[in-house]
Parts: C-alpha cells; structure tokens; sequence
C-alpha cells in the first residue's frame, strides 16, 4: 500500500440525468463522460459514435494545401520522390500510407527508413546527400523532420525540395522546408492538434487525393488500419480525432483486408476480435522490433507487399526478432533496476542512468517500465561504439521534453514529445546532463507531481455490480492515452480470501465479500501485497471492471488499480482516510486493466 491520492469524480445527478436521456445511455455511462470533459449532446454523440465525417478538412493544417500541390508536380514531371521515415511502429505505418498513395497516382515513389544505431532519428548529412545521388528530387518526411534544420538546407543545397509531415513538438528553430505539415504548428484549439504522426500521413494522402480530384473513398478508407496501428502505438490521446481514427481503423484491421495485418495476427497466435489491447501487446511490439533490433523496412515492407508468401516470412520474422527483443529487454531491466536503490530514489526527482551496452532500441522499453514503477521522469543513455543514445518516458502531468530541451545544448540530436524523446549525446557530455537534468527537475518538479493520482469516476456499492454494467461500459474503448478505463471505488470490504499467482508469485488473487455481496478480484503485480493484507481488517479498493471468461462461463472480475486501509468515518487523515463521495449514487461500469502504450523514441 502507497501514499497514493484518490481523486474522486463528482458529478450533478441532474447533469448526468439529462445527458443519460438526450444520448440513450445510462446514467453511470453519462457521468463518465461528463468526468472526460464531454458535457453535451453533439460531443457525447461524437464520442460515442466516431465517424469519419467527423474528420475535418486536411486543408485546415496549415501548408497542407502547398505541400498537396507539390505532389502532383512531382507527378506532372515524373520526379522521383522518397518518403522519409521513422523507424517505430507511427513512422513505419505513416510511411507506408504515404508510399501506398502515390504509387496509386502513379508517382515514382520509394522510402528510405534510417537505421536506429548508424544513422538515429529522423534526417541526417549523409542520407540526404545519398538521396540525391539516387536523382531525388522531392523528400517527404513521416514522423519527423520538424527538428531538422541543418539537414533540410543540406537537401536544398542539393536540388532537392523538402515535406516535412509530422507530429512533433515544434523547435526554436524551424527547417527551411517546401512545406511544414505538422498540426502543432495550428494558432488555435484544433481536433487535428494531437494527430499521430500516422495520422498526420493518413490526413496528408487524403489532401493529395482531394488536390487530385480523386473521389475515390474506398481507397482512403483503405488505409484507416495503418493510420489506427499508428495512433494506438504513439502516445496521442484517444479523443477527437484520433478517436475516429482508432475505432474505424480498429474495425478495418478486423475485416483482415489488408494481407500484411492479417499475417501479422496469425503469426501471433491471435484468433477472434483485435481489440486494442491485442494492438498494445501483441502486434505493436512485433511491428516495432524490426527497428529495433535490426532495420523497420522489414515492417514496411508487411504493409506495402501483396504477395502473400512474402508478407507470411517477414510476420514470421517479425515475431522472431520480437522474442529476442524480450530477451535483452530482460537483462537490461534487472541491470538497470539494480543500479536504483532507495535511497536514490528519495533523492532525485528524475532517474538519469547511463550503461554500456544497454541496446538503444531497447532502453525505451525499460525507461517506460521505471518510470511506471517508480513514479519518476526516467532517462536511460544506453553506451554503443562511443556515442550515447537516450531514450526518456515520463509520467502523467509532467512533460519529459520540456524537461530534457533545458539541456538542449548538450545533445547531437533531440526530438519528442511530452510522454516519451529520444536524444543523441557525447560521452563527455553525459555527466554534465545528468547533473543538469537532475537540476532541472528539482525546480520544475514538486513533491505533489511525484504522488501517483488515481482518478475515481465513482463508487459503486458491490451489490450493484452485475456483468449487464460491465457489458454497458464497452461503448466508451477503445481505451488509451486519453481515455483510460474508468476506475471505481468500493469501501470497507474484507479480504474473504488470497493467494499470490504466476510466476515467482508477481500477482494476487482476492475474493471480497461485503454483506451479501462477493466479488473476484485479480491484482497483476500486486503479489507483493500478500504479506502486507489482513483477514481481519477493512479495506478500500480501486478497480476496474472485467468480464473474465472462465470455462465458457462469463462473470465479472475487478482488475486491481489500488488499496488502502479502510479509516473510521471520524479519521481526518488525507493519506489512507476514504474520499469524499460523489454527489449521483454509486453504480457500475467496464473496461479492462490499465494499458502502457508502445512508445515511439
């Protein structure tokens, strides 16, 4: 158990009452959404009801409609052109969309993927000047390029013009690109804003069809699968337009249409629905170890290829690569975990190590699970062949590229967002960055930024619960950054029984009762917490609702977010004391455990 604060969601009975009857759910459902933010009729529908019309323009991006044109003089004088990108599982997808539209238009187009360890992200010298060997005359980045200044000038230098498309945080400097496509680059409050660097692909083939004047839907539509492998993958919120994407794109993955998917999910074992947690854990990962550890043209080339005895090899090979990605993903994690102690902890508000070895494309993987554990901003420099290369996750409210862009100065090569970056750095230069990166986080950090915060949306009496409210609640997933499952609370609940499951014991099984009432709970990772509970005490617990298909019998399962000592009602004690209860009365919903996104750096 943990100083963890229970921020309990409020709502006006009358408010989720209404809402309840205006968009036909239940009141529970209602309340839910008014927690996200989503307060009337026309965004609950949206939100509820994702569909492509809800999409706005592409040419509302700024430059969108420049960079369109130039395609199709690219076209008009049979220039080659090569699509620029990067090496995850957003910038492969992207890139494939890309590439996919305009050999549709007949354009003589190729892509170039760089190599995580000899060239690193996005543009570099040498690529371009390689690219222009090849007679290139038009670069069109995926998931990248906002940053690369020097490089876009040395492509000019040769001839070559430059379409930057990306997602990213925009720099002090900016490229002297044909076009910057990027909607971060929009002045105001837009629902492009947080597109994935797939997304921002998927938007940009839609403005070349439209500058064409090609209707043709079913071709663009076609492409929804990749645009929503991207976006699950990255860490973009699951709201508005990404939504969209996400839930029809989720739908065309599915239907299986496109050959290279439906191989990547035979080789993975999975039979039946993909939902998105069959994205996060089971296909991402796949798509993302060929960059990883050897070159992401190899995931390219799934999504591009129709020849269906090629896509089966290269999602056979996919799988491959990924179990030896889990391999030296596990010695780098007991390494790194065994330098942390404490004592460490308690002293530093950032966790900034380095290690020789440590693979780079591998550290990032690792980063996410220390800062997770820890509840701490994690900086990981793995050491190959002289040169450090970083990778950084953070945790909620606390951006990890403002973060690092203080220590700007002391980086070959940067470029991120607020959940996770990346960085290229010198050996000389990595002491005086962790010194400066600790600095840096001691005043842009408080105590309260590190206390994990569990948002409640309400509590439910246990009695209430039945496998009808947790079905019910499936009309808010697919679940993501964003819109992570609803969480609820019920107190006072005494442990009937326990024992810790799998391997080495990681993880709790409880049975709960309360009154008449009983309720199976799993913790994954909790088994820690077996010799810390007591039969004969009173506890408080935060969950998630599942339905646990078990011998062909469906029943309701609590997914295990928290716990906390139950505190007479007298007690003013804020660590382990129960919250203040929501104004509607309690009642049930649904989602599944907490999700850890695939991120790109």
């Amino acid at each position: 158990m943990n100083d963890s604060i229970w921020q309990i969601c409020g709502q006006q009975c009358e408010v989720a009452n209404a809402l309840a009857q205006q968009i036909a759910v239940s009141p529970q459902i209602a309340a839910i959404l008014i927690n996200r933010g989503i307060t009337d009729f026309q965004k609950a529908d949206a939100f509820l009801h994702p569909k492509l019309a809800h999409l706005r323009d592409p040419m509302q991006i700024p430059a969108m409609e420049k960079a369109a044109k130039r395609v199709l003089v690219a076209k008009e004088k049979g220039e080659k052109v090569v699509v620029y990108g990067d090496y995850d599982v957003d910038g492969v997808t992207g890139t494939a969309i890309i590439v996919l539209v305009l050999r549709f238009l007949g354009i003589n187009a190729s892509y170039y993927i760089p190599h995580r360890y000899g060239e690193g992200y996005s543009l570099s010298i040498d690529a371009t000047n390689k690219i222009a060997g090849d007679g290139t005359k038009l670069i069109i980045t995926v998931d990248c390029g906002i940053a690369s200044a020097a490089e876009v000038e040395e492509a000019n230098k040769l001839g070559m013009e430059v379409i930057v498309t990306d997602h990213h945080n925009i720099p002090p400097q900016l490229p002297p690109a044909f076009a910057l496509v990027n909607p971060k680059l929009i002045a105001a409050d837009h629902p492009s804003k947080n597109l994935s660097g797939a997304g921002v692909a998927f938007k940009f083939a839609w403005a070349v069809l439209k500058t064409a004047g090609i209707k043709d839907a079913a071709f663009l539509t076609s492409l929804l699968d990749l645009a929503a492998l991207g976006t699950f993958s990255d860490v973009v919120p699951l709201s508005e337009e990404n939504r969209v994407l996400a839930v029809n794109g989720l739908r065309m993955i599915n239907e299986r249409e496109r050959i290279g998917i439906k191989h990547l999910i035979e080789a993975a074992g999975l039979n039946g629905d993909i939902t998105e947690d069959r994205v996060y854990f089971m296909l991402a990962p796949r798509i993302n170890a060929a960059g990883r550890l050897e070159h992401a043209s190899k995931a390219v080339e799934l999504f591009l290829s129709d020849d269906p005895q090629v896509t089966r090899e290269l999602a056979a090979e996919l799988g491959r690569i990924n179990t030896r990605r889990q391999g030296i993903g596990e010695t780098i994690r007991d390494d790194v975990f065994g330098q942390i102690s404490e004592e460490y902890v308690k002293a530093n508000r950032v966790i900034a190590l380095h290690g020789d070895n440590w693979h780079p494309g591998v550290i990032g993987i690792v980063a996410s699970k220390v800062a997770e554990h820890y509840w701490r901003p994690t900086v990981l420099i793995g050491i190959n062949e002289g040169v450090g290369r970083g990778s950084a996750r953070s945790i909620n409210g606390i951006s990890i590229y403002e973060l690092l862009d203080s220590c700007r100065d002391l980086f070959l090569d940067f470029g991120g967002h607020e959940g996770a970056a990346g960085f290229e750095i010198t050996l000389e230069n990595i002491p005086e960055f962790e010194r400066r990166v600790k600095e840096t986080a001691d005043r842009l950090i408080s105590d309260e930024d590190l206390k994990v915060k569990i948002q409640i949306d309400a509590e439910l009496d246990p009695a209430e619960i039945n496998l009808a409210l947790v079905k019910e609640l499936d009309k808010l997933a697919p679940y993501g950054e964003g819109n992570q499952p609803p969480v609820f609370a019920s107190y006072g609940l005494q442990i009937e029984s326990m024992r810790q499951v799998g391997s080495g014991g990681k993880h709790l099984k409880l049975k709960l009762k309360k009154d008449n009432a009983s309720l199976d709970v799993i913790g994954f990772g909790f088994g820690h917490l077996y010799n810390q509970l007591s039969y004969d005490r009173l506890y408080d617990f935060a969950y998630n609702l599942e339905a646990n298909l078990w011998e062909g019998f469906e029943r309701v399962q609590l997914g295990l977010v928290d716990v906390k000592l139950s505190l007479p009602p007298s007690s003013t004690s804020v660590k382990d004391a129960p919250f203040s209860q929501p104004a509607c009365p309690p009642s049930a919903g649904k989602p599944a455990g907490r999700r850890e996104k695939v991120s790109p750096l």
